[in-house]
């Protein structure tokens, strides 16, 4: 019992530290009047996004470093060694579903396409956006809440479960939020916390994340939860405002995309759990290899001898 209370004052102190480094950091735009907070600009949403990742990630390394002292990059799921591949697979798995659910929409009916705009910096300020989003929402729910809550020793799954129902009630205050765009949030919590769960690293669900929200709504042109343009480089038309599309929430509220996404997460769960033996093996000897690498570099053997001159 005393390991989840102390899970829960750091998740409650994470929250109110990230709240306070916000509120600091956007004081001196709020009051200099260059970023108007209630009716920002572009850019100007885009810099306000910056300084909630830097609030997220501040809050983060004060607990990781001071309270639980340990490394904070490796702790929290930074670690780039070996993982230009978790890139390319969130980029993979994120296009295979748009992909999928897409063309399967439009053959169905249930969207339609009127035109193409395309708006370079339009979609290169679109692309940065998501970029932080990505980055604080899994530094946040990812690296931070599901990172400490398996610390406890909780169950992965459970852990796993729990992390992505915060993530979606998150969401509960954004336009056209119904019961099911709620599950199906938490499913898309699920599905981009589940590799971090076997890896503990977080470029995968980044990727997966930044390229999931930018295809689906300034490529594609749907709203992204809730929220939506009208620069995408495609004009959607939605017939209706039903389950098979998603109506004015966008695509993460139809039913094809709770399918896709129930499949996308079982593919994850049985790469790693078959893999499970495979992968602890070659983490063990990437291991010993380093041990070696370093006790060569200092002149030394296995036995902790060293070299003679």
């Amino acid at each position: 019992m005393k390991k989840y209370l102390i899970l829960l004052a750091k998740l409650i102190v994470f929250a109110m530290a990230t709240c306070f480094f916000l509120v600091v950091l956007m004081l001196p735009f709020a009051f200099s009047g260059w970023v108007d907070v209630n009716n920002p600009e572009r850019w100007a949403i885009l810099v306000i996004e910056a300084i909630q990742v830097a609030s997220v990630l501040l809050a983060a390394w004060l607990i990781i470093h001071y309270w639980d002292e340990v490394p904070f990059v490796t702790n929290m799921g930074f670690g780039l060694r070996g993982r230009g591949k978790d890139l390319l697979c969130g980029f993979g798995m994120a296009a295979a579903i748009y992909a999928i659910g897409y063309i399967v929409s439009l053959i169905a009916g249930w969207i339609r396409i009127d035109g193409v705009h395309f708006d370079p910096s339009y979609l290169i300020i679109q692309f940065l956006f998501y970029i932080t989003v990505a980055v604080m929402e899994e530094s946040m729910m990812r690296g931070f809440v599901l990172g400490h809550m398996l610390d406890t020793g909780m169950n992965k799954f459970l852990a796993l479960f729990i992390s992505a129902f915060i993530f979606a009630c998150l969401h509960l205050g954004n336009p056209g939020m119904t019961n099911f765009s709620l599950f199906n949030l938490t499913l898309a919590g699920i599905l981009l916390g589940v590799a971090y769960i076997y890896t503990r690293n977080l470029w995968f669900p980044i990727s997966l994340h930044l390229f999931w929200n930018y295809i689906q709504g300034p490529v594609l042109g749907y709203d992204v939860s809730g929220t939506g343009d009208k620069n995408t480089l495609l004009k959607l038309h939605i017939s209706d405002n039903t389950l098979m599309n998603g109506g004015d929430f966008g695509f993460e509220a139809s039913l094809p995309c709770t399918i896709l996404m129930i499949i996308a997460t079982g593919l994850i769960i049985y790469y790693f759990e078959t893999k499970k033996v495979k992968y602890e093996e070659a983490t063990l000897v990437l291991d010993e290899s380093a041990d070696d690498d370093i006790l060569h570099d200092l002149g030394g053997d296995e036995d902790g001898g060293t070299e003679s001159n």
